[in-house]
């Protein structure tokens, strides 16, 4: 074996697989802890209630784009009446929104139970 070829092997076994289904965050450290561990992908985020009809309507749709798309994102669920000091960090003030974070930062926002397309055009931006 070439030494290239195993500096791509070593860097393959220290990479960190990605979430195989939705991360369900209960608190703040749970969040902490993601983002920790994937520092440069992109995290979407929703923000829901069991007692929002809208977020049941988005919920089928964010756990689609999620067996779609999680080789390139990570997506996690925030239950605001669980943990509402997370919803108030980021200033979520209607549900269920969707925030997409990257090293700790938002880098877009959407308010609002978005369509399966519409979503999916954001998702294929941000690849791009």
């Amino acid at each position: 074996m070439e030494q290239s070829e195993e500096i791509i092997e070593n860097k393959e076994f220290f990479q960190q697989s990605m979430p195989e289904s939705i991360v369900e965050i209960h608190a703040p450290e749970d969040f902490e802890k993601l983002s920790k561990n994937y520092p440069n992908k992109v995290i979407l985020i929703d923000f829901w209630a069991v007692w929002c009809g809208p977020c049941m309507f988005f919920g089928p749709i964010f756990k689609k784009l999620q067996e779609e798309y999680s080789k390139d994102f990570i997506f996690a669920k925030v239950n605001v009446d669980e943990n509402n000091s997370l919803a108030m960090k980021y200033g979520i003030t209607g549900i269920p929104t969707t925030l997409f974070i990257k090293n700790r930062e938002v880098i877009n926002k959407v308010v609002g139970a978005m369509n399966y397309d519409t979503m999916k055009e954001l998702l294929e931006k941000l690849i791009a």
